[in-house]
C-alpha cells in the first residue's frame, strides 16, 4: 500500500527518496508548487555523495492524495494541523501517522487529530539540503529510531514495515527526541543571533556554551521523567562544531528567507515547559526570547 511524506521539502523528499529506492510506494506531499511541478515533470533529482538519481515519484498537493497506509509528517512544526487537516479523510480511513519531526512537543500537537492507535513518533538524523525545485542534496538515510504511540496490532504491522525499510525500533524514542532537540536548542539558536555558520559557532560560542544550553533542556526532559544520555549529546555537538563547520542550521535558513522559525517547539518549549516544571533554563529563556525579536524583525 502507499506511503505519503507530507511536508516534502528537503527532508521530506530525502526520506522519500530513499525509501522509493528500497521498493516502497511513495507519493511526496507538499504545497510547494514549484517543487511539485519539478517532480512531475523531470523525477525528484537526489545528490547523493556517490551518484545522481532522477527518480519518477509522485508528486502532489495533500489534498490530491489516493489511499493511504502510513504518512510521514515532515512539515515544520507550526504547520502539524493545517497539513493532518488537509489528509484528515486518509487518516479516518486508517492511515497510521509517524512524526520525525524536529522539536518537542509533536506528539501533543497531532494527538487531536489522529487516534492514539494510528500513531507513531521518532526522529531522524538524516541530513538534506534543499538546492533547488526538485532538487536535494544528502549523504543519505541515518539512524531513524521510532516508537508507536501505543502497542497494537495496527502499529505493529507499520512498525514491521518500517524496520524493514531501516528504521530502528525502539523502547525509548522520546529520549532520542529530547537528544536530538537539545543540540537543535544549542545549535540552531545561536546561528540565528549571530547570523553564521556551525563553524563560526565553534569559533565564538563553542563547545563548553553548547553544552550548557542543551544540558538545560536534558533537565526538563528529566523533570519530565525521560532518561537521556548527556555523553551522546556531547558527541554529537563536538563531531558537528568539528566536521559541519560549512552547515547553516535551518532554522537561520528560516530567517533569511522570511519565514517563521520552529523557536516554540525548541527553545521556546524547554523554557515554557522547564517553567511549569519548576526547572531553571535562563540560557534557553533568553534565546528563545532574542530569536522571537529577530523573528519578528524579519517578517514584519
Amino acid at each position: 500500500m502507499t506511503w505519503a511524506i507530507l511536508g516534502a521539502g528537503a527532508l521530506g523528499s530525502v526520506i522519500g527518496a530513499e525509501l522509493f529506492n528500497s521498493g516502497a510506494d511513495i507519493v511526496l506531499l507538499d504545497t510547494n508548487e514549484a517543487h511539485l511541478k519539478a517532480i512531475q515533470s523531470e523525477g525528484l533529482r537526489v545528490d547523493w555523495d556517490d551518484r545522481t538519481d532522477h527518480l519518477p515519484i509522485r508528486a502532489m498537493r495533500p489534498e490530491n492524495a489516493p489511499e493511504l497506509e502510513l504518512v510521514i509528517l515532515l512539515t515544520k512544526t507550526m504547520r502539524s494541523q493545517a497539513a493532518l487537516s488537509s489528509i484528515a479523510p486518509k487518516i479516518a480511513a486508517g492511515a497510521c501517522v509517524l512524526t520525525l519531526q524536529n522539536g518537542l512537543g509533536n506528539v501533543e500537537r497531532i494527538c487531536g487529530l489522529v487516534p492514539e492507535t494510528q500513531i507513531l513518533y521518532g526522529c531522524t538524523m538524516t541530513p538534506g539540503d534543499l538546492r533547488g525545485p526538485g532538487h536535494v542534496v544528502s549523504h543519505g538515510i541515518a539512524y531513524t529510531p521510532f516508537s508507536p504511540l501505543t502497542e497494537n496490532p495496527i502499529a505493529g504491522r507499520i512498525s514491521e514495515k518500517l524496520t524493514a525499510a531501516g528504521f530502528e525500533k525502539t523502547s525509548n524514542a522520546a529520549a532520542k527526541i529530547w537528544e536530538k532537540a537539545s543540540f537543535n536548542c544549542a545549535m540552531n539558536a545561536t546561528a540565528v543571533l549571530g547570523e553564521g555558520t556551525v563553524g563560526q559557532i565553534a569559533d565564538f560560542v563553542g563547545s563548553d556554551l553548547a553544552r550548557k544550553i542543551a544540558f538545560e533542556v536534558l533537565e526538563v526532559a528529566a523533570a519530565e521523567g525521560i532518561a537521556t544520555n548527556r555523553t551522546a549529546v556531547v558527541e554529537q555537538i563536538d563531531l558537528a562544531l568539528e566536521h559541519h563547520v560549512a552547515h547553516k542550521p535551518s532554522m537561520l535558513q528560516d530567517i533569511e528567507g522570511g519565514r517563521r522559525t520552529e523557536i516554540e517547539s525548541l527553545n521556546g518549549y524547554a523554557a515554557e515547559r522547564g517553567a511549569t516544571l519548576g526547572v531553571p533554563v535562563p540560557l534557553n529563556t533568553l534565546l528563545a526570547s532574542l530569536v522571537r525579536m529577530k523573528e519578528q524583525q524579519r517578517l514584519i
